[in-house]
């Protein structure tokens, strides 16, 4: 910029912690409906589905409110059986609850650090997908009985074309992370 910017450093000395086992202690696991989401380090619960998750970079650990309902909707909606895409995947836990279902999965999301994570999340869980792509519904080749998108409002607007053309006629879509002053402008254009 040509100017000259002023910067003070301050140093201080913290006490050495395990930082580490005090992340992993503050993650818990979280029941929602028929599911168990815990990190590895949790036993898992018998009388549950159990999807691990090990918090990372990637949204989705059935802690954030949007998480937490999309998993009570598949919950009650998602059926063996069904043709499922899950797009903006995150960490994948939409899609493995839809697999631990009996759900065919497919995944997408524009984050390559998403793709990534839930390609190792299915692996940790021992699931597998169809198709998990960089990128968007645009690019998904088939119909589905159940399209998931965990995103926020304005991309939900923008990409409803795509969502609408990828959901099979009876199918259903189910969106989340609309915030109140956008649920009306997302039910417009859907």
């Amino acid at each position: 910029l040509g100017e000259i910017i002023e910067l003070e450093c301050i140093q201080s000395k913290l006490k050495n912690s395990d930082w580490v086992k005090e992340y992993q202690q503050s993650i818990q696991p979280i029941k929602i409906d028929k599911f168990y989401i815990h990190p590895t380090w949790n036993d898992e619960d018998p009388n549950l589905l159990n999807i691990a998750i090990d918090p990372a970079l990637a949204f989705g650990t059935g802690h954030h409110p949007t998480t937490s309902t999309s998993l009570h909707a598949i919950s009650t909606l998602v059926k063996e059986h069904d043709d499922v895409l899950d797009v903006g995947c995150g960490s994948g836990i939409l899609g493995l609850a839809c697999r631990k279902l009996g759900a065919t999965v497919e995944l997408c999301d524009t984050d390559p650090i998403s793709v990534d994570s839930c390609e190792e999340n299915f692996a940790l869980n021992h699931e597998e997908y169809g198709e998990l792509w960089e990128g968007s519904a645009n690019q998904a080749r088939g119909e589905y009985d159940v399209v998931i998108a965990n995103i926020i409002a304005d991309v939900l607007k923008f990409i409803v074309n795509d969502l609408k053309r990828v959901t099979k006629n009876g199918g259903l879509l189910i969106l989340a992370g609309i915030l109140d002053k956008k649920e009306s402008q997302v039910i417009e254009v859907y």
